[in-house]
């Protein structure tokens, strides 16, 4: 009877003791929008990271960008937030001005990871807003063009193209309807074409895209003020119809089209415009046979200029004060791992990782870091959102969408758009 009361008693303790365990775990909420192949990579570091530390566990959360900011904002007004939030530079503003998300200045002096000099420049430099650090840099992005190999040595087309002339003699070799014409010879059918030369976005991706070009040409977004639209409504308009004039007048790229990287894979277009995250899917279809390279954005007007943006880490206002130092371990225990990060295709912005034999050898990632100091990001403003959000009817989307989905005049859908920017930002 003793030795059953004795049995009982350890039992009841080590429960006692699991339950003080489980108590003892502080959980970390940590929100992020890698929808892609990336959202994996990032569970796999998430899964390595509670593994090595059994005190704490990360909960991933991911859903698309804008919902997630949506999700953010209505949390806050409630009182509560992810311990960490994960978004892009161009996107701080708007979260500063709502009071959301805390300065990171005390972090970083106290960190042995996040120091100036370990980073590149601009990835340090993007993540103040007004003389105020708020985010801790992680990564950066630009789009690039990818190229199949094999279609281009087909064409006879010795090197990805660099400038305009290139681009549209290359679009028009690449691109073939079914009696194997290309654009311009007698007889092509532009209504029974079976592989296009380019991708054309019809998302988001569009107006980056144009906003690479409309930087090329030297154009300003936003007045000095930020109080209205300064577009240089030609520059505007002459960027837009580049860009038009390859699914309308060219026939290079497809009306419509809506799976980008697929459509690439699958061989119905030669090139894709996309960014370094599509590496990790390139690199799964070479068992499929495909043969692939990439090269810089190519520079189709004035003066080298691409589209780029990046992610960083911020600390929410409204997170539980109590969890703020596991918090901050996570994330300096993920910026000392990046490199692990470049799986996901995503550029390192680390120094050491830059300058490292190992980064070398992974394949396609150098013409995406040769293109960083001509990256250009969307403005930091508050009212980012109301112009920029691609989950809602902006200025923006409705500009690219109506251009390259519709075929709308460029110079009207311009004007409007511009009109629409002024009276948001004229709003105090």
């Amino acid at each position: 009877m003793r030795k059953l009361t004795v049995s009982l008693l350890l039992i009841v303790l080590l429960a006692l003791f699991g339950v003080a365990s489980a108590q003892d775990v502080v959980t970390l909420e940590f929100w992020g929008g890698w929808t892609g192949p990336d959202g994996a990579i990032m569970q796999k570091l998430v899964d390595q990271y509670n593994a090595e530390n059994p005190g704490v566990h990360v909960n991933l959360t991911v859903q698309q960008w804008s919902p997630l900011f949506d999700a953010f904002i209505a949390a806050a007004s409630a009182g509560t937030s992810p311990d960490i939030m994960a978004m892009h530079p161009q996107e701080t503003a708007m979260f500063i001005n709502l009071g959301l998300i805390d300065p990171v200045e005390d972090i970083v002096a106290a960190s042995e990871v996040f120091q100036k000099d370990a980073y590149v420049q601009k990835a340090w430099d993007l993540q103040f807003y007004d003389g105020t650090m708020y985010a801790l840099p992680f990564d950066l992005g630009v789009h690039g063009l990818f190229y199949n190999v094999d279609m281009f040595e087909e064409a006879g087309i010795e090197a990805a193209p660099t400038n305009a002339e290139e681009f549209l003699e290359a679009a028009r070799l690449l691109t073939i309807d079914a009696n194997g014409l290309h654009p311009g010879d007698e007889g092509f059918d532009p209504a029974n074409i079976v592989r296009y030369a380019i991708n054309m976005h019809t998302n988001h991706h569009a107006f980056y895209q144009w906003y690479a070009l409309y930087n090329q040409l030297g154009g300003q977004l936003f007045s000095e003020d930020g109080m209205s639209c300064a577009m240089d409504l030609d520059k505007a308009a002459q960027a837009w119809k580049w860009l038009q004039d390859l699914v309308y007048v060219h026939y290079a790229a497809p009306q419509g089209q809506t799976d980008y990287a697929r459509d690439f894979i699958s061989g119905r277009t030669a090139m894709l415009i996309d960014g370094p995250w599509q590496i990790p899917a390139m690199i799964a279809a070479e068992a499929d046979g495909l043969n692939w390279a990439t090269a810089p954005y190519p520079t189709i007007f004035d003066q080298p200029a691409v589209w780029g943006s990046g992610h960083d880490f911020t600390f929410p206002t409204y997170a539980d004060p109590e969890k703020r130092d596991e918090a901050i371990a996570f994330i300096e225990w993920l910026g000392a791992n990046s490199f692990d990060w470049l799986e996901s295709g995503q550029l390192p912005i680390r120094n050491d990782i830059i300058e490292s034999e190992e980064f070398a050898e992974l394949k396609g990632r150098q013409s995406f870091v040769d293109m960083l100091p001509n990256q250009v990001l969307l403005p930091n403003i508050p009212k980012f959102s109301e112009i920029f959000a691609s989950n809602a009817p902006t200025p923006m989307m409705v500009m690219g969408q109506r251009i390259i989905l519709e075929n709308a005049d460029v110079a009207t859908e311009v004007e409007n758009a511009c009109n629409l920017i002024t009276a948001i930002l004229s709003v105090p």
